[in-house]
């Protein structure tokens, strides 16, 4: 299927999940619900998310993540060497620790608990959805260094791993085998979730980010400085990707979710390491106020790099976007930028843990708004 020329729309990855999933997943781990029972859920959840996405009138769609528990602590379900613990286990205050930093994190974290081993990540999921649409998939995938920093334990895996660099390598391994296989199923876009790079924004060179410091109570793993984190991330990311990126659009997602205090600043503070990160697209928010101006990312982004432009909060389920607010916004950076790099997506999954509750009314109506925004920009831009 071909794609519009400029403006293309789509998702970061999750999708609300319905309240009977939820049930499900709890009456599941509980023993209540056999796996044959769990499955037809979980297949219905991915066929409505795709119902969903195809009525908003998107380009590229998901299957809105809704077989897995988080973006992150799914890898502790899915691939040989991991496990699932509940937060409270890597440290018995883990939740006072997060209310402290204000950095909430999933309370079902992944740890490796063993040696690494190939296993099928996502492939699976893009076979059962290219049954149900003919739309491009996208397929996100946790990126080496955010599962370094939330999954490497000081004790659980230094016996496996003695430093986080080694488990990220095997989870590298891991990951371009997966991508080889997302690449022949046939997938459009593969994207590489990173906010643990994202979140550096808020850091200085000789101290980290809240959510580092988060980590680093419940897990153990130090901060390396500033120039130090973004290089290391810059570095697996191109290992990962390396002689892929002709065959397949590989993208990497920043984001954060700033509070009050947090700096009104964007990615552009992480360059120019940023750019040296071999994908083809950068997913950013940009929508939320504190995220800064996108005009200073759009002005530095490379001439042969696409922007997946965060133009809908995923923050507030009780206020669509208008139409007019979100072309202006895309006008922003069409200066700098070619139509023809520039995507349209929310700021962020709208359910990236599977409590995070998101009206799904509330969410197809900003979807909407976003392609209706992305078709007017089409005329207005009819030359690119």
């Amino acid at each position: 299927m071909s794609l519009p020329r400029a403006f293309i729309t789509s998702v970061v990855g999750s999708w609300p999940r319905p309240t009977w999933l939820i049930e499900a997943f709890e009456k599941f781990e509980k023993g209540q619900m056999d796996q044959q029972t769990f499955n037809q859920y979980l297949d219905d959840a991915v066929k409505l998310a795709i119902k969903d996405q195809e009525e908003a009138g998107l380009d590229v769609i998901t299957d809105g993540e809704q077989r897995r528990t988080s973006f992150v602590a799914f890898v502790g379900q899915k691939i040989r060497g991991f496990k699932i613990v509940r937060v409270e286990e890597l440290h018995p205050n883990a939740k006072e620790i997060m209310k402290r930093y204000k950095a909430p994190l999933t309370l079902w974290r992944p740890v490796i608990a063993g040696y690494i081993e190939d296993s099928v990540l996502a492939v699976d999921e893009v076979q059962y959805a290219k049954k149900v649409t003919q739309k491009p998939l996208k397929v996100t995938l946790p990126s080496p260094y955010l599962i370094m920093w939330e999954a490497w334990h000081a004790k659980i895996s230094a016996p496996y791993y003695p430093r986080p660099e080694d488990a990220a390598e095997a989870y590298v391994k891991v990951l371009r085998n997966e991508i080889a296989r997302l690449i022949d199923a046939g997938v459009a876009f593969i994207q590489l979730d990173e906010p643990m790079l994202g979140d550096l924004i808020e850091a200085e060179q000789d101290k980290p980010d809240r959510y580092k410091q988060v980590a680093s109570e419940l897990y153990g793993q130090k901060y390396r400085g500033l120039k130090d984190e973004i290089q290391l991330a810059v570095d697996l990311v191109n290992e990962t990707v390396k002689g892929y990126t002709t065959s397949v659009r590989i993208g990497m997602h920043l984001d954060r979710w700033p509070t009050e205090e947090s700096p009104i600043v964007g990615y552009e503070r992480l360059a120019p390491q940023l750019f040296d990160v071999k994908v083809k697209q950068y997913v950013v928010e940009y929508k939320h106020p504190r995220m800064g101006n996108p005009e200073e990312f759009a002005k530095i982004l490379p001439t042969d790099k696409e922007i997946g432009l965060g133009s809908i909060d995923v923050r507030d389920p009780k206020r669509v976007e208008t139409v007019d607010e979100v072309v202006a916004h895309v006008e922003k950076i069409v200066k700098y930028v070619d139509p023809t790099r520039i995507w349209l997506n929310p700021d962020c999954g709208f359910a990236p843990g599977m409590y995070r509750a998101f009206p799904r009314a509330v969410a197809i109506e900003k979807l909407k708004v976003m392609v209706k925004a992305a078709q007017i920009l089409r005329q207005r831009y009819w030359w690119a």
